[in-house]
Formats: C-alpha cells, sequence, structure tokens
C-alpha cells in the first residue's frame, strides 16, 4: 500500500509527540531526579536505557503482537504510564526500584509511540515524521524551560511528578481517536508481508537506528559531561530549552520536503553535528556547550526525519512501517548503554571512539541504500521512481 498524500490526524501526530518527549527532556529530568533521590549523575545513563529499554520492548510487543492486543491498547498504556510517572517522584534512595518503575514507565510509552506513528506514517511519512519531531522539541523546549522553574519554586519532586500530565493527555486523546485496526492473528494480509521489502528499504531503516543510537550517546551523557566540566544547571537548561526550538525549526524545514543534500551528504553534515557535544562541552565553556547542543538537535532532526520517512516510503505493508517507528526506540536504549559501558570503561575517550563508530555505520548504510535504490532505478529519498 502506497503512503496517503493527505495529512496525518492531528491526535495521532500530538500522541506520537507524547510518546517520544521523554528524550527531549532527559538532560533537565536526570538533573532534577538526581537532585530528589540522591541518584548518582552517572548512573543517568543506566536510568535512560532502563526507559528506553522498555520502550523498545513495549515497540516491539506492537509491531510482532499488535493482532492480540485490545484495540484500545494506547488508552490502556497511557494511564498505566500516568501510574509509573508518579511513582518516579515518590521513589527515594532506591535505584533499582527506580530501574523497574522507569523500566515500566517505558513500555507503556512505547506502545503509546508505535501506535501512534503508524498511524501517522499512513500519511506522508516524511512530513508525518518532521511534524512529531516538530510537535515534540516545541513540547520539549516548553517542559525543559518550566521543570527548573516549578523545582525551584516548589521541589523536584512535584515537578517530577508533574511530567505525568503528559501520558494523561495522551490517555484522553486515545479515548477520542479511532479504534486501531486489528490485523489477522492467524495469518498475515498482503499488505503486512516482509517478503518483498527492498536491500534500500532495509539499510534505510538501519540507518534511522544507527542515527538514533549516536544521538542518544551523546545526548544521555550531556547531563553528566556538563556537572563535571562546571557547567551550572540554568546553562544546560537553556541549551536544552535553545536546543529543542532550533531543532523545531530544523523539523519544520524538512517538513516542506525540499532535500537541499542527498542522503550520504546529510549523514556525514549530521554526524559531524551530533558528535559537536563531546568534542566542546569538557571545555568548560558555557557558550560552546550551548553551540554545541544546538548542532547536536539540528543534525539529530534532520537526519532522523530523513532516515525514517525514506525508510516507510522504500517498502509498502503496516508491519514494516510499525518496525521503522521500532528502530526509534530500540535506537534510543542502545546508545545510552553502550554510551554508558564505554564511560564506565574509558571515559570519555571510549565514548568519543564510539560514537564515532556508530556514526560511520549510519553514514555507510546510507551509502548502500543509495546504491541498492540507483539500480533499482528509484530515490533512496522517496522510493520515486529515478
Amino acid at each position: 500500500m502506497k503512503p496517503d498524500a493527505s495529512p496525518a490526524p492531528a491526535g495521532a501526530i500530538v500522541t506520537a509527540a507524547i510518546g517520544c518527549l521523554q528524550p527531549g527532556i532527559d538532560p533537565v529530568f536526570l538533573t532534577l531526579l538526581s537532585d530528589a533521590t540522591g541518584l548518582d549523575p552517572h548512573a543517568h545513563g543506566w536510568i535512560v536505557g532502563a526507559t528506553q529499554g522498555g520502550m523498545a520492548a513495549g515497540a516491539l510487543l506492537v509491531w510482532r503482537c499488535r493482532a492480540f492486543l485490545p484495540a484500545r491498547a494506547s488508552q490502556w498504556a497511557a494511564l498505566a504510564a500516568v501510574a509509573f510517572g508518579l511513582a518516579t517522584a515518590v521513589i527515594d534512595h532506591d535505584p533499582l526500584s527506580l530501574l523497574l518503575v522507569r523500566c515500566l514507565y517505558g513500555g507503556a510509552m512505547g506502545v503509546i509511540y508505535t501506535e501512534a506513528m503508524s498511524t501517522a506514517a499512513l500519511h506522508r511519512p516524511t512530513g508525518s515524521y518532521a511534524a512529531v519531531f516538530l510537535t515534540q522539541l516545541l513540547l520539549s523546549s516548553i517542559v525543559a524551560a518550566l521543570l527548573p522553574l516549578v523545582a525551584h519554586a516548589a521541589g523536584p519532586r512535584i515537578a517530577l511528578s508533574l511530567l505525568a500530565l503528559a501520558p494523561a493527555i495522551a490517555a484522553v486523546l486515545a479515548t477520542h481517536a479511532r479504534p486501531a485496526p486489528r490485523p489477522d492473528g492467524t495469518a498475515a494480509s498482503a499488505e503486512d508481508a516482509d517478503d518483498a521489502i527492498a536491500p534500500a528499504a532495509w539499510a534505510l531503516a538501519f540507518a534511522t537506528f544507527a542515527f538514533i543510537a549516536a544521538t542518544m550517546m551523546v545526548w544521555s551523557s550531556t547531563g553528566a559531561l556538563a556537572m563535571d566540566s562546571g557547567i551550572d544547571r540554568n546553562t544546560l537548561g537553556v541549551a536544552v530549552s535553545a536546543g529543542s526550538v532550533i531543532g523545531a525549526g530544523t523539523a519544520l524545514a524538512v517538513l516542506r520536503e525540499r532535500r537541499l543534500l542527498p542522503l550520504p551528504l546529510t549523514g556525514v553534515a549530521a554526524g559531524i553535528g551530533l558528535l559537536a557535544p563531546l568534542a566542546l562541552t569538557p571545555s568548560g565553556d558555557a557558550a560552546l556547550f550551548v553551540v554545541a547542543i544546538l548542532l547536536l538537535n539540528i543534525a539529530s532532526t534532520a537526519i532522523i526525519v530523513r532516515c525514517s520517512g525514506a525508510a516507510t516510503a522504500a517498502a509498502r505493508g503496516a508491519l514494516f512501517r510499525r518496525f521503522v517507528a521500532c528502530t526509534h526506540p530500540l535506537g534510543m536504549i542502545t546508545g545510552p548503554v553502550l554510551g554508558a559501558v564505554l564511560s564506565a570503561s574509558a571515559g570519555l575517550v571510549a565514548l568519543e571512539a564510539g560514537a564515532f563508530a556508530v556514526v560511520t555505520a549510519g553514514c555507510t548504510a546510507l551509502i548502500v541504500a543509495t546504491s541498492a535504490a540507483r539500480h533499482r532505478g528509484i530515490s533512496a529519498d522517496d522510493g520515486a521512481v529515478a
């Protein structure tokens, strides 16, 4: 089934944006979590990994087992996420319980995101992913700016509790949305068949995964890097908020679907931006830190939206569409865990080397996708005949 050229439903766009809101506010969220619970800042990667691991599990559940889930699975998942979000704010000096709660929270959000994103991607895939990222980044900028103010006025636990409003809104939207169609659980439909998926589609999906993993390796480390480099919390909040705004501008530009560079060149340029915080933050210069976060947001938004849209358009079928949505949480879990392991083993040097290697893998996948698409006489960007 070819993508619908009509705009995606606004409810699906907003719900998907809420489903992936957490990574956009992680640096501020994790700082407040340490203030509220006494969590070691160097354990931030594990908290992010637990959350995104749960999200990956929820996404995989929707991908492979949608036929066996309730029609209102997103609504139930959203209500569960509200409970787990509130539980996060009351846990005190218990890292294992915190990891479990964040994993369960991530699982619920994974169901919400994959369900909503696969619905939105039926309509102009690149534009739909750009719209979701634009909405997510706008929400992130607002939340990242408000959380430190709420924490200063009422304490970090109150600020953390208010984050449960996000899944509560998703629950309301799910209540008013049409129930998702449930495919036949005994036999895959022609739309869900995987046997005709082009190599370019798989390569583009892998590139999406790689660039998300690289983004999260760097993003999940920015809070600890900033604290170790003497950068204060207010600067961190300003950088995250400004990064979200400029990322939103990037998503708006990509939403117009006017491509300035081929995907492989976009990948190289994006890779440089993704690695900027690792190179500039250790100097301790607040201005350079803000610049690095801006570059990270521009680069990650542009390359992830383009790769996601291109992968979705390169193959038909709801099953592969859900798989492309799954690459997002899968990259989000791989990145933080790999970054935490590398940082713990050999510090910043290992983290830099690992991030560079993952970016290189993503760029290589884009070259493979472009070559495979050219061989078939199509464009790797959108699946159109060249």
